[in-house]
């Protein structure tokens, strides 16, 4: 998702924050965080004070109030995979290409697991391209 490949019917779409963020993932994911004084010892802080959970804090370096823009984003892709989850649902075909291509990039979205805060451009091109191909066939197929 971050890199924007892989996905079926729209170009490669690497993520904005992949050009402004040199180490990429790691970035906001391997941030170091202060120990707090209660942590266990056998916590990732502890063994290393890094952490996989991703901060508020790493985006306030580039974005004032990073909130609204992450639920705008989370709220579009969210709608999104919700209308393309029905579609894939009532499709009686399982086995047509644009059915096969649809499920791809809903599972490239729904696997990100970032509900499209990594790349939200690509993730709703994906999501938009594959509802307009199943749309369009259940209209043929009538």
């Amino acid at each position: 998702m971050f890199a924007g490949t892989g996905g079926s019917g729209v170009k490669n779409m690497p993520s904005a924050h992949s050009q402004a963020m040199p180490k990429k993932c790691v970035t906001c994911h391997m941030h170091r965080e202060e120990k707090e004084k209660e942590e266990k010892a056998d916590t990732p802080l502890q063994k290393g004070g890094h952490t996989f959970r991703s901060n508020e804090k790493v985006c306030l370096k580039c974005h004032e109030d990073p909130k609204p823009l992450v639920a705008e984003w989370r709220t579009e892709a969210s709608s999104l995979l919700k209308r393309l989850k029905s579609l894939l649902d009532s499709t009686p075909s399982k086995t047509s290409e644009s059915y096969k291509a649809a499920k791809l990039n809903y599972n490239i979205v729904i696997a990100d697991g970032g509900v499209g805060v990594h790349n939200p451009k690509y993730a709703k091109a994906l999501l938009q391209h594959s509802i307009s191909s199943l749309a369009v066939e259940s209209v043929w197929k009538r």
